[in-house]
């Protein structure tokens, strides 16, 4: 079907109902080397046996979810077979510099999830362990230019380094009326599309209000 990527994305340490944890939220030494090389075995079945790359996506309320953790994870798994997927909203949600990830990490950076959070809300969700979940029903993620990181410098940074990647724009949303969705992709396709980035290729969006449903 023409897809380059298998996005992969760790599971949760809480359950996403019951907001219980189910392990630990710190991994020993032991959990760590086999999640890193777990994911490198991964990454070179996909490479070797159907030709595309795998794309690790730090998450919220995951062992790879701070920026500290983004690091440790890149430095212990095989760059020719373990790029990130990068989603700046679940970056930004644990404070971290998703400007400073792409300038340090310019060759691991293979895929993009672009996102906003509200600062504000996330300030309380951190301050108060709000599950995931419910951090998104209290609108943790934003529509932009409203939220952070700034898509300007952010895009612009992706441009300089010459970085030729796939880009994916997210809004999380749910529950939400059917007719929510799709002004806010409209509006944000005509933000993104204002940036002033020479090389940026902008599908528009495909989201129908009969497909919200």
């Amino acid at each position: 079907m023409g897809g380059t990527h298998v996005v992969v994305i760790p599971d949760t340490f809480c359950d996403q109902k019951t907001e219980a944890d189910v392990e630990s939220r710190h991994l020993t030494p032991e959990a760590w080397r086999a999640k890193t090389t777990g994911v490198d075995r991964l990454g070179r079945a996909v490479q070797e046996e159907y030709g595309l790359s795998i794309a690790f996506h730090p998450h919220a309320e995951t062992h790879v979810g701070h920026q500290r953790d983004i690091e440790r994870f890149l430095a212990d798994t095989d760059p020719d077979v373990v790029p990130l997927c990068l989603d700046t909203g679940h970056v930004s949600y644990y404070r971290g510099d998703n400007l400073d990830l792409i300038r340090r990490y310019p060759e691991r950076i293979g895929y993009l999830h672009l996102k906003q959070v509200d600062p504000a809300v996330i300030d309380r969700v951190l301050a108060e362990d709000v599950v995931w979940p419910e951090a998104v029903r209290m609108g943790a993620m934003t529509e932009p230019p409203g939220g952070v990181p700034e898509y300007p410098p952010l895009l612009p940074a992706i441009e300089e380094l010459g970085l030729d990647v796939f880009a994916i724009v997210e809004h999380d949303l749910y529950p939400c009326a059917r007719d929510v969705p799709f002004p806010i992709a409209q509006r944000t396709h005509r933000y993104i599309g204002s940036c002033g980035i020479p090389s940026l290729e902008i599908d528009r969006p495909k989201i129908t209000q009969e497909q919200q449903a």
